[in-house]
């Protein structure tokens, strides 16, 4: 539990301090009101300990203050004066508890005691959930009557769960309430604490008592009447949903009734279709919400219908592109919107009225699964009142390997949220309250990554949504769609740790030791070395992500090792933190002038050592991003692949297996971008990249060989099974149509030749060579649905 203590005598409020920290509480000490106030707006306190005669502003006023900027958590004045008057005027400004000083440190403890456990209805000292009790006065835990044992923080840690049992805790929050602002932890220790605390359950025979809720935090494993009760109540706010909007989707049914009777009848006006479309376009998401699929599909194809076939005197309808926007409609009901229209409302409204759907997709209209992948889609949730843009969305996610969830407003993205978590958000800062829930999301979901766009692009809209913990910026309008989801998967892809090698040198056996103890429970793979003598050798055997040296070694220091790394060219990037007593000056010079990155001194505290190490990771692995990935397509740089297809050929060499080289060049891609402009061919350029990237195996590599010439390279493969896997890829391209605003759609094709190791090459050059001779045979035969062909 968090406890901040304003007390301007130091002497007292590092005794009490002292000795509230020995039972288990954090403590944040202000010596005046001012600064007390100050620390109440900057963090979240469980209960509040107020000298009454305070410098700057007294503790009275500061207790008033604190109550007109709703704080609720329980406040104790501490005070010399313990006249009745005084005491009234205490209580009257909001204070729970009056302590006359001197006290007992017994008597305060146990007043403290009694205001945190007063949110209980029980009133209860022991604090119990299902099989787990904790007694706070004697600071004892049981699980079914046995012992736990944990360490003060682990007790803490309990403590916070047990006081909110049915919520759903992050690592922020976690760490708001059991560390000090003077010490503040990384979220990877919390880790480490909920990861013990979980061996003690484990140990008396308790599995999974604390879950995590996946990107959100954590919380007690919920009891089966709560689970059953929660699900009660989504039941219930569904039902209610349902009840109040059901009338008004069958009003918009009328008018879509209207508007067909009026084309059988060769009546239907311009203004009549327009608000039909409107109406048709509203159904699309209101069904879609209440799990209403096919009515969803069915006023879709009937907006598409009224917007194209209908717009010049409702012609022949396009059935192919209908069908395309809507898979799952049979030919009879494209045949009824032109031949029986009113048959496609009447259908809509049976389903209305039948309450076919179960409300379970709620605000989820793309749950299909997905055709390409078993791989489980990402959540993108969008919080935007824009209907347009958000549909224009809609269609684009149908490229991406990605689910979208659109809210209209705050309320919306807190009932999609609670009903199922995004891996991501975009929100628009610029609907009713998106700044407070902006903030809200960035606060109780911290692993969440939130995206923001606005039409606003000035310096303070970026600025006010930068400093609430927005993780990208971008402005309205895009230039296209495609742009926003590779944003998104960039912003993803950044968020995913994955584990990091490190290689510490330094001939002090125990600082080794705590340096495995302090990196334990982290996504860390420690190697450590106490002769620097092997230090090459073990350097190009591990391949670490990052190194660890000692200033003062035997043979050689760790000065002269950090020169001799940053003049080897392959290693030249990696980065460097020193450990060590040294606190000279020119010390601290001449390991930055080596090369050093970083430096710690000895003795090394756990959160900066784990703080330091993430930190310096997460930014090389951004630079390495930016050299070795192509940031318009996505995939590998022609530098990058180069480097791993020759590894590849070593490979090749030496255990006798081939290797597929391919290059893939875009079909006719000069007139495509004097035709439509080089923006719109960038979008061509990104969206190959991205179906290149679905449709090869993590190990392939894939690569922008330059302009519109792209490079695959598949370890173990022969050149016959590599253009079976290119005539795949060819016939999904095929498939993509890109919008042209004005003109029909554009569909863009692509040809490649194929060559092998060893039979067409045995060095890159010589491969390239092989595949390009048959990427110009392909190109030859190639009319206008590209071409795949093997080298000779």
């Amino acid at each position: 539990m968090r406890l901040l203590l304003v007390e301007d005598d130091e002497a007292l409020a590092q005794t009490l301090s002292a000795a509230l920290t020995t039972q288990h509480y954090v403590v944040d000490v202000a010596i005046d009101g001012q600064e007390g106030w100050e620390y109440a707006q900057a963090f979240t306190y469980d209960l509040m300990l107020l000298d009454v005669s305070l410098p700057k502003l007294d503790g009275i006023s500061l207790c008033r203050r604190l109550r007109q900027e709703s704080y609720s958590g329980p406040i104790m004045l501490l005070t010399a004066k313990g006249d009745s008057a005084d005491k009234v005027t205490g209580l009257d400004a909001g204070a729970d508890d009056y302590v006359v000083k001197p006290c007992t440190v017994q008597e305060l403890f146990a007043r403290i005691r009694a205001l945190l456990r007063r949110p209980k209805a029980s009133g209860s000292p022991v604090l119990e959930w299902g099989d787990i009790s904790l007694d706070p006065s004697t600071c004892e835990c049981t699980y079914k009557g046995s012992p736990l044992s944990p360490s003060p923080k682990e007790y803490s840690l309990l403590f916070l769960f047990l006081r909110h049992p049915r919520r759903v805790l992050s690592r922020s929050t976690i760490m708001e309430h059991l560390w000090s602002f003077e010490d503040p932890p990384s979220e990877d220790t919390v880790r480490a604490h909920i990861k013990g605390l979980r061996r003690k359950f484990k140990a008396v025979g308790a599995d999974d008592i604390i879950e995590t809720v996946y990107g959100l935090g954590y919380r007690l494993k919920p009891l089966k009447e709560i689970q059953k009760y929660r699900e009660d109540q989504t039941k219930q706010a569904v039902a209610e949903a349902w009840n109040k909007f059901k009338q008004p989707m069958l009003d918009r049914l009328s008018i879509l009734e209207q508007a067909a009777v009026a084309i059988r009848a060769g009546s239907l006006t311009e203004e009549l279709r327009i608000l039909a479309q409107k109406e048709a376009h509203k159904l699309v998401g209101s069904l879609g919400m209440f799990g209403l699929e096919r009515g969803s599909r069915l006023a879709r194809a009937f907006e598409h219908w009224l917007e194209v076939a209908c717009a010049n005197g409702c012609g022949e309808i396009d059935a192919e592109k209908i069908t395309i926007e809507n898979q799952h409609l049979s030919p009879l009901d494209i045949n009824n919107l032109q031949e029986n229209p009113q048959a496609i409302v009447a259908q809509m409204r049976q389903e209305i009225q039948g309450e076919q759907g179960n409300g379970s997709d709620i605000w989820l209209p793309d749950s299909s699964p997905s055709s390409t992948t078993n791989h489980r889609k990402s959540i993108l949730l969008v919080v935007d009142g824009d209907v347009e843009l958000t549909s224009q969305l809609l269609k684009e996610a149908g490229n991406w390997h990605m689910r979208l969830v659109v809210a209209r407003d705050s309320t919306q993205a807190k009932a999609a949220i609670a009903s199922i978590m995004p891996d991501a958000v975009l929100l628009d800062p610029a609907i009713s309250q998106g700044l407070v829930l902006l903030e809200a999301l960035t606060t109780q979901f911290p692993d969440l990554p939130v995206l923001c766009w606005a039409r606003q692009d000035d310096l303070s809209n970026r600025l006010a949504v930068a400093r609430l913990g927005s993780k990208r910026y971008l402005p309205k309008p895009v230039r296209w769609f495609a742009e926003v989801f590779e944003v998104v998967e960039e912003v993803l892809q950044a968020s995913s740790k994955s584990e990091a090698k490190v290689l510490a040198v330094d001939d002090d056996r125990l600082l080794l030791k705590i340096l495995r103890q302090f990196l334990q429970p982290y996504e860390v793979e420690l190697h450590t070395l106490e002769d620097p003598r092997q230090f090459w050798q073990t350097l190009e055997t591990i391949n670490p992500d990052l190194l660890i040296l000692d200033v003062e070694m035997p043979h050689f220091n760790g000065i002269e090792l950090c020169q001799v790394v940053r003049n080897d060219s392959s290693w030249s990037g990696i980065p460097i933190i020193f450990i060590t007593a040294h606190r000279d000056s020119k010390i601290i010079d001449r390991i930055y002038e080596a090369g050093a990155d970083d430096y710690i001194s000895k003795p090394v505290r756990e959160s900066e050592l784990v703080t330091r190490i993430f930190n310096r990771l997460e930014r090389t692995r951004l630079l390495l991003r930016l050299e070795e990935v192509d940031q318009l397509t996505g995939v590998a740089t022609r530098r990058n692949a180069s480097k791993n297809l020759n590894q590849y050929l070593d490979l090749c060499q030496r255990h006798d297996q081939p290797l597929c080289l391919a290059i893939l060049d875009l079909d006719n891609f000069k007139r495509v971008n004097d035709q439509y402009g080089h923006l719109f061919g960038d979008q061509v350029l990104g969206r190959l990249g991205q179906i290149l990237r679905q449709h090869f195996r993590s190990e392939d590599i894939v690569a922008r060989w330059g302009g519109q010439e792209f490079l695959v390279g598949m370890y173990g493969m022969t050149k016959l099974d590599g253009a079976t896997r290119l005539k795949e890829v060819l016939q999904i391209f095929r498939t993509l149509v890109f919008p042209v605003p004005g003109i029909e759609p554009l569909q863009v094709t692509f040809s490649a030749g194929v060559a092998e190791y060893p039979e067409n090459g045995t060095s890159l050059h010589s491969l390239y060579l092989a595949a390009d001779r048959a990427l110009r045979q392909a190109k030859a035969t190639a009319i206008a649905n590209g071409a795949i062909a093997p080298a000779n």
